[in-house]
């Protein structure tokens, strides 16, 4: 549902939405459907180019956009609920370059729940159905992985939070929800400073939003050793 007299369609304050976004390093939504799926991802407004009537926004993952076509993107800025449809002029995998719109619609929380973008995680749902249960740290603590190509080689050493942990799997926490990809397979090097005693691998089963308590994803691990 859209709030139409709460739209901005006025030049003057569309540039400067634009330019709070980019001065405010906010993250914005930004998502596409394919033929399988929606890709979701954080982006951030660089530059608002007013001679040549365009935005350039770059990715908030280290792995940079995703997507696959220029069009049919949904812009979504939750901190004052402002969103739009656009087609790219150019894409790649550090930046999108879009026309500014000549609208700015702002949407309800109704129509937000009707397009959840990335599935809230509920822990409780999912209690009964694992053989160990999940134990959730005391304290921060990091988890260092790599991934495993389709070639069996691996990437670099990578390191993030861990959010909970069972002899049966793991979750880890992320800033964007494409920093990994469903079927993905990755290998657990150290637990903090210290190496795990055997080896231990797995593949990436889920993507979720945390719940309220806190930000950002957990990504669930299911170990295959």
């Amino acid at each position: 549902m859209i709030k139409h007299n709460e739209s901005l369609t006025d030049e003057f304050d569309i540039h400067s939405f634009f330019r709070v976004l980019n001065q405010n390093k906010t993250k914005i939504w930004l998502w596409q459907r394919d033929d399988t799926r929606r890709i979701v991802q954080y982006a951030m407004v660089r530059k608002v180019d007013l001679i040549k009537k365009v935005i350039h926004i770059s990715p908030c993952s280290s792995k940079g956009f995703k997507f696959k076509t220029i069009q049919d993107f949904f812009f979504y800025n939750a901190e004052n609920s402002k969103a739009f449809k656009f087609t790219a002029r150019d894409l790649s995998r550090d930046m999108i370059i879009f026309p500014i719109p000549k609208a700015i619609q702002t949407v309800t929380k109704e129509f937000l729940k009707d397009v959840e973008l990335v599935e809230k995680e509920n822990e409780d749902k999912f209690k009964h159905l694992r053989n160990t249960p999940r134990v959730q740290p005391n304290s921060k603590q990091t988890v260092s992985i790599k991934r495993i190509n389709i070639h069996s080689d691996f990437t670099h050493q990578e390191k993030y939070t861990l959010y909970d942990i069972s002899s049966g799997g793991m979750g880890i926490q992320v800033d964007d929800p494409s920093e990994f990809d469903i079927g993905e397979f990755i290998e657990v090097l150290m637990i903090n400073s210290k190496t795990v005693p055997k080896s231990m691998s797995g593949e990436i089963v889920s993507i979720k939003q945390n719940d309220n308590k806190s930000e950002g994803f957990k990504v669930g691990v299911k170990f295959s050793n």
